[in-house]
């Protein structure tokens, strides 16, 4: 039989970019505890040769503890760090980049990019799971380093209506003939509308497809229905011919039509600080021709247009690229091009590179590796890296230096508060 585990007072002195607390050897990791406090914690499970435990008492407090904003904090895997101080959770997520960057430091480091740490989250994917032991429907995120959906009834990150709705979404899915069936809905919330994606495994009754529309009807939200893969989501209500969502960039005039499976920054207030800030550090005017690499469903491409004399997008989806092209007709903007483009190949060639003079990158957490190592044989007056994960942009920021760019500055983007996700943007000129 096996031992169970016993609780054990100890000493925190770091915290891993994971978002675990660690004591002096690093293989006694703690959930919910900071540098410098004195914990008793209670082993829960061993991985990869590190024993991870619960914070079940505090005796020395550290200065950077607050209490969290959500009931659930200590088992939703939805956040890891609202004990902590948004300010210190910065100074953080800053040493994390600096760290990552290792040899290659900017000349400056920005201020960072900041914005609310509540209700910020525009975009998510919620588990839902009918759990036998409780004889209900669960959803949620998952539990911290647990396959399980977390219990829980509200989630201060989520926005809003979505929050508050999740003990009707578990309702809803209880109410259909398999509930079983629903393993997953997808959240995206625009400007002035909300829409829930639920993905069903299995064939839904009319009497199902009633509850759907009712729960629509009844909290004013969009409701769509994927049967399948992304090509079979379809919207169920409201009946309209609205097929999109929302949301502006009001100091460059621009509004943006995107769909609820779309790629959109999830925290829109910081979205909006972003582009402005990347813009103002390429330093546009009317000569320049700017690529924009990653260009998703034209956030950059649009604004930088309102400076630039032409903008040239590429990004690999073609739903995308299409979306991109809707958005800039409808914001009447006629000086963008955007491209379907692998920006991962190997062979990868740069349409127009040599009528570039400035470029903007926004790539997934893979990085731009293949483009850096294009850009680095050609003269771009400057160029602004918008990273969703140091360690690729460590990578990236290492070809670009080796081959005669100037690293003038990097900073971190609060994109995902009370998260170890490390947000941040680089500039570099030659």
């Amino acid at each position: 039989m096996k031992k169970p585990f016993e609780p054990i007072r100890v000493n925190i002195t770091g915290l891993h970019p994971d978002g675990y607390a660690t004591t002096h050897d690093e293989k006694f990791c703690v959930l919910g505890a900071l540098p410098g406090e004195v914990v008793t914690a209670l082993p829960f499970t061993r991985k990869k040769r590190k024993l991870f435990s619960k914070t079940i008492d505090v005796h020395k407090e550290s200065v950077d503890r607050v209490t969290p904003d959500c009931e659930y904090s200590e088992i939703c895997g939805g956040c890891s760090l609202q004990h902590q101080k948004s300010e210190a959770q910065i100074e953080q997520k800053q040493l994390h980049l600096t760290n990552c960057l290792d040899k290659n430091q900017p000349q400056e480091y920005f201020k960072p990019l900041t914005g609310p740490v509540v209700s910020y989250r525009s975009k998510a994917r919620l588990g839902v799971k009918f759990v036998e032991k409780k004889e209900r429907v669960l959803v949620g995120f998952r539990e911290k380093m647990k396959p399980f959906i977390a219990d829980i009834s509200s989630c201060c990150v989520l926005r809003e209506p979505v929050s508050s709705l999740i003990p009707d979404l578990a309702d809803l899915v209880s109410e259909i003939s398999e509930p079983r069936s629903v393993p997953q809905i997808e959240v995206a919330v625009g400007d002035t509308e909300t829409a829930l994606v639920f993905r069903h495994l299995g064939k839904l009754t009319d009497e199902d497809i009633k509850y759907f529309r009712e729960f629509a009807r009844k909290n004013g939200v969009s409701v769509y229905l994927q049967p399948s893969d992304q090509q079979s989501v379809y919207k169920l209500y409201p009946e309209d011919e609205r097929e999109y969502l929302t949301y502006s960039i009001p100091y460059y005039d621009l509004v943006f039509s995107f769909h609820p499976l779309d790629f959109t920054q999830i925290n829109q207030p910081i979205n909006r600080q972003l582009v402005r800030f990347a813009i103002d550090l390429l330093g546009l005017d009317s000569d320049d021709v700017v690529l924009d690499g990653f260009c998703g469903i034209g956030n950059f491409s649009l604004a930088m247009a309102r400076s630039a004399g032409s903008v040239i997008g590429l990004e690999g989806s073609t739903s995308s690229v299409r979306r991109a092209r809707e958005n800039a007709a409808k914001n009447g903007i006629d000086n963008c091009e955007f491209e379907v483009a692998d920006l991962f190949d190997k062979s990868l060639e740069l349409p127009g590179l040599q009528r570039v003079s400035k470029v903007l990158l926004d790539p997934p957490r893979s990085g731009a590796e293949e483009v850096c190592k294009r850009l680095a044989t050609h003269k771009v007056e400057r160029l602004v890296y918008v990273s969703c994960n140091p360690q690729t942009l460590a990578r990236d920021v290492d070809i670009l230096v080796k081959n005669g760019f100037q690293f003038d500055g990097a900073g971190v983007i609060d994109m995902f508060p009370h998260t170890t996700h490390v947000e941040s943007i680089a500039c570099f000129s030659q």
